[in-house]
């Protein structure tokens, strides 16, 4: 549950997507100087359909391309597409490709390999956290559990090399929004077979169809490059021909180098925030990201409501934000952050509209949901785990909490266990933890993108949160209402509803970027809900 999302693109809700996305119309020229961009954490793999946390994610983003990217409005836009033709029923689109399209390799670019690129990221293989958002697909649901190993029977189409035909079972409204994900990238068997295991393990194994190849990658080192894809299709769109990446992992480490004039764009943590925000390059970013704290509910307390919600009142996330954080954290407590929907009736934003009174900041109900815990647990040692991060900005904002926790709920011992990112990730994924320090990002703009985390069969439901009621909401919201608007936002805000009510997770609020960005630096995207953008950067 790692992936960062930004800047929310505010979406209706409506079904008429599919007819209203259009192609890129900008029209680059100027080639500027080289680049030097920054990640938070290191590059794990570039197969699309693996590309599960943010770093793989983004510079996946600038080495690849779908059939949809978005546009600097946060519109998805047609890119590897020339034209795209729904049915009737919203049930059969057809998707004509853009002449010309190749590899890095030279090698032709066909629908096919479109069909290989979806049937990957439902192979269960790749473990793909976007395996869910496909089960709408003619038979992915199937594959994506196990039940079927037939992946010709997906359906996605290749009806000659240039037409691309997808069979949904049930009208998708946010589909071009969905597909400008990693996940549905073309994927190269060919290649794939050729290199073998070792496919997106370094930038020898990788190969791209986007603006950018991918340079001095071997697999673990922290700096490489992407370099100008001269056989990418939107040639024009690309402004620059070398972007260096830089992993850094420390705020203060980035704020230096950026003060030295060695990189062009940092994080800033909360002390560089203090020394930045009257400056002229200063900005923050909006993302669509929740950070919360996952409830394991294989562990028994866990399976206590009122011990649940006594932990959920606990905490005063505005000042958690304001001495702990950066202060540009958005406050919330829905699980869906502001800016992803607006109810399509009236205009009004979801995280507002679902959100419920009962869940925010209260010593008094949280002590009075404890009370009742204790007589519901009588006998049990009422002592929990927070696991969180190891880097400083995460153990200040465990200690935070152990610390609200512990003053509100003095009969509770609350320890703190720090790790590496990888290890914690692995930990929480595999239920090895009581409480867990984390965050989410959607993979598109919809609610949806953030509630079927928590179903009962999801891959990604961490806290193993089961609720047939809840379960039922999104399959109706998928199903019967996905193509009658009001419905389906009425579904889904009860939905965000059963989570507030339940407290499965406690939501910490919805996380900003305050960061510094060179003024001659322009052209990058931080798009809605989605990756970086860096196709038409450019730096004078």
């Amino acid at each position: 549950m790692t992936k960062l999302r930004r800047n929310v693109g505010l979406l209706a809700l409506t079904p008429v997507l599919l007819i209203g996305a259009t192609a890129h119309e900008a029209k680059a020229t100027k080639v500027g100087q080289p680049v030097n961009w920054t990640v938070s954490a290191p590059l794990t793999t570039t197969n699309p359909s693996a590309a599960n946390d943010a770093t793989a994610a983004d510079i996946v983003t600038q080495i690849g391309q779908g059939l949809y990217r978005y546009d600097k409005a946060g519109k998805p836009v047609l890119a590897d597409t020339k034209s795209v033709v729904p049915s009737a029923d919203g049930r059969t689109v057809t998707f004509k490709l853009k002449a010309g399209l190749r590899w890095s390799n030279g090698a032709k670019l066909t629908a096919a390999d479109y069909v290989y690129g979806f049937q990957q990221t439902v192979n269960p293989r790749n473990a793909s956290n976007s395996a869910a958002i496909a089960t709408n697909i003619h038979g992915a649901n199937a594959l994506v559990t196990g039940a079927s190993q037939d992946f010709a029977s997906l359906g996605v189409k290749a009806v000659n090399d240039d037409t691309l035909q997808l069979q949904l079972d049930h009208p998708m409204p946010a589909l071009p929004s969905i597909l400008t994900s990693t996940a549905f990238f073309p994927q190269n068997k060919a290649f794939e077979d050729k290199v073998g295991a070792k496919y997106g393990t370094s930038a020898a194994d990788s190969i791209s169809n986007g603006p950018f190849v991918l340079q001095q990658w071997n697999g673990s080192n922290t700096t490489y490059a992407l370099t100008k894809n001269v056989h990418y299709v939107d040639q024009k769109q690309v402004r620059t021909q070398k972007i260096t990446i830089r992993t850094i992992t420390d705020t203060t480490t980035g704020y230096n180098l950026y003060q030295a004039g060695d990189i062009d764009y940092a994080v800033l943590g909360a002390d560089q925030v203090r020394a930045s925000q009257h400056k002229a390059d200063f900005q923050v970013i909006k993302t669509g990201r929740t950070d919360f704290i996952g409830l394991n509910q294989q562990n028994k307390l866990l399976q206590n409501r009122a011990l649940r919600k006594a932990l959920q009142l606990s905490i005063n996330r505005t000042e958690l934000s304001k001495r702990v954080l950066t202060g540009s954290e958005r406050q919330g407590q829905t699980f869906t952050p502001d800016g992803v929907a607006r109810n399509p009736k009236a205009a009004r934003d979801f995280a507002k509209d679902a959100l419920l009174s009962q869940n925010t900041f209260s010593a008094k109900q949280a002590q009075k949901f404890f009370r009742t815990a204790q007589k519901e647990l009588a006998g049990q040692q009422l002592k929990l785990t927070l696991l969180s991060d190891d880097d400083d900005q995460s153990k200040k904002e465990a200690q935070y909490i152990q610390s609200q926790l512990t003053t509100q709920l003095p009969a509770l011992k609350v320890t703190i266990k720090s790790e590496p990112k990888a290890a914690r990730v692995k930990a929480q994924l595999s239920q090895n933890y009581d409480m867990v320090l984390t965050s989410w990002g959607g993979d598109y703009g919809d609610p949806m993108s953030f509630l079927n985390l928590f179903t009962t069969t999801s891959g990604l439901n961490i806290v193993k949160y089961k609720n047939a009621a809840y379960d039922k909401l999104l399959a109706t919201a998928d199903n019967q209402h996905a193509d009658q608007p009001e419905q389906r936002y009425a579904d889904l805000k009860k939905a965000d509803g059963y989570l507030q009510r339940d407290a499965p997770v406690i939501v910490l609020g919805y996380k900003s970027l305050p960061t510094r960005q060179r003024a001659t630096v322009s052209g990058v995207i931080q798009n809605p809900v989605g990756t970086l953008d860096l196709r038409s950067v450019y730096k004078k």
